[in-house]
């Protein structure tokens, strides 16, 4: 099936609109004609009615009755009337231009004829024929007395006929030319049309579309002139312009991922690189440690230098550790739990450090929280390193809030402190790997907690404001018999 263009379309309203405008146009000016017409020929009846009175009067004073007869034939003859008659008071046909009605009919007048004494015009069909009817009265005046009764006042009337098919044939005529000219009109006007529609608007948006075409077989090269400057040149305009930034865009997301590729690759590097480091370093790590615990037992030795040593010793095997878990992140083992028991044991290992800063711990976990499909020992890490960022934030003291809400899909953890914020700039790099603002950190302890909230199926997410704090949601799903074997499913593979 064709489908209309938007060219077909325009003409086809504007065909339409301007036949009915013709057909409008046509119908009343035929009515007008119509109409003047028939006023015309019942003026010109009544004219020519008013010259027959007056002729009779002439001829009848003059005993020249015979003249009125050829009188009514000869204007018969010149299509002045279709049909004249002369009758009297009694309607009795005396004269008329059809011979076998004189003396022998007669004809039925309208009352106000007489009674009213004056000209009755009108129009009548006979036989399927319109005429015109003009009635004017003869009254009897004193020159008439020798042939007539002087105490008449009426001695008959005219009747002409006039027929009003010249002017019907006129008014058709009239209308089939108005019609043929409506026609030609509509001809032109389409032409005229259909040329600025295509030189206006179907060569430019064609042009467009075939822009578009290109742009979506992946030619962002492409540009379409600008022809005018009213909405279609602004749509072209538009066009070109989206085709820009949608060209530098794609330059810059090429860029992005080329520059995240090599980003990747780097990280890939290091990460298998630190986990030999880390490898490398923990077991004779390890034989320290356990030199430093025979130290500590010996009762010589200084014994804020060997917490000294133990304490550094805790620091290489934490950093050691997020480097290996960062490298090769364990699978989660997924199963039921309750985030509120896992938030718990978390809040009483930070809480010393806590207190020494004067930070106040606000908690708001609900009881009838919904349970979540997770890794206990995984989600713990993930609130752990939020807690402690939240703790280090706050070094003049500030108040850490933990509060839990769900719907039916999703329980979030929201973590907030009253610390100085981060900024705009770091926001956007917060999660990335070996970032970090602190004088002491691997920077590895976000980026670590995004891959297991990826992990499980989550989400977590920083907002903060400079001078406002910072809050840190993670989203977890609620635990569902059918979801958490889907997820352990997907952790499987």
């Amino acid at each position: 099936m064709l489908r209309p263009t938007l060219t077909t379309k325009i003409l086809a309203a504007i065909g339409v609109t301007v036949a009915i405008v013709i057909a409008i146009y046509t119908y009343f000016v035929h009515r007008v004609q119509s109409e003047w017409w028939r006023e015309r020929t019942q003026a010109q009846n009544v004219i020519t009615s008013t010259m027959v009175h007056e002729y009779l009067a002439g001829v009848m004073l003059s005993d020249r009755h015979q003249e009125v007869l050829h009188f009514l034939q000869e204007l018969r003859n010149k299509n002045e009337i279709w049909r004249g008659r002369v009758i009297d008071i009694h309607d009795n046909i005396v004269f008329s231009t059809t011979t076998q009605e004189m003396k022998r009919a007669t004809l039925p007048t309208p009352a106000e004829l007489f009674k009213e004494k004056r000209i009755v015009h009108g129009i009548r069909v006979e036989d399927g024929q319109r005429l015109a009817v003009a009635m004017s009265p003869i009254l009897n005046h004193a020159s008439c007395a020798r042939c007539h009764d002087a105490k008449q006042e009426l001695l008959g009337a005219t009747v002409l006929e006039r027929s009003l098919e010249p002017a019907v044939s006129t008014v058709a005529r009239n209308r089939n030319l108005l019609l043929l000219y409506g026609a030609i009109i509509l001809v032109i006007v389409g032409v005229v049309v259909w040329l600025l529609i295509v030189r206006l608007i179907a060569q430019p948006v064609n042009n467009v579309l075939t822009g578009m075409e290109r742009v979506r077989a992946g030619d962002l090269a492409v540009r379409v002139p600008a022809q005018s400057r009213d909405e279609i040149g602004r749509l072209t305009e538009g066009f070109n312009t989206m085709v820009e930034s949608l060209q530098t865009a794609t330059r810059e997301l090429r860029d992005s991922h080329e520059k995240q590729m090599q980003q990747a690759s780097k990280l890939a590097s290091i990460g298998e690189l630190a986990s030999g480091i880390a490898h490398e370093i923990r077991n004779p790590l390890a034989g320290i440690g356990a030199a430093v615990e025979v130290l500590a037992d010996n009762r010589g030795t200084d014994r804020e230098i060997v917490e000294e040593i133990q304490r550094q010793i805790h620091r290489l095997n934490t950093t050691l550790r997020e480097l290996l878990d960062f490298s090769r992140p364990r699978e989660p083992e997924i199963v039921h739990c309750d985030l509120c028991d896992l938030v718990k044991p978390m809040l009483a290992f930070i809480r010393p450090d806590a207190q020494k800063q004067h930070v106040a711990i606000v908690e708001d976990c609900p009881a009838d929280v919904p349970s979540i499909c997770a890794d206990p020992a995984q989600i713990q890490q993930v609130i752990l390193n939020l807690l402690i960022n939240a703790i280090q934030a706050m070094p003049q003291g500030g108040t850490l809030t933990l509060h839990a809400e769900a719907d039916e899909e999703v329980l979030r953890l929201c973590i907030r402190d009253t610390g100085a914020g981060i900024t705009k700039e770091n926001m956007l790099r917060v999660f990335t790997p070996f970032f970090t603002t602190k004088h002491r950190g691997t920077g590895l302890g976000l980026a670590i907690a995004r891959t297991i909230m990826e992990k499980h199926g989550g989400a977590i997410r920083l907002e903060s404001e400079p001078g406002h704090g910072t809050t840190a949601v993670i989203e977890c799903l609620v635990c569902k018999p059918e979801a958490c074997h889907a997820q352990k499913q997907s952790v499987g593979r």
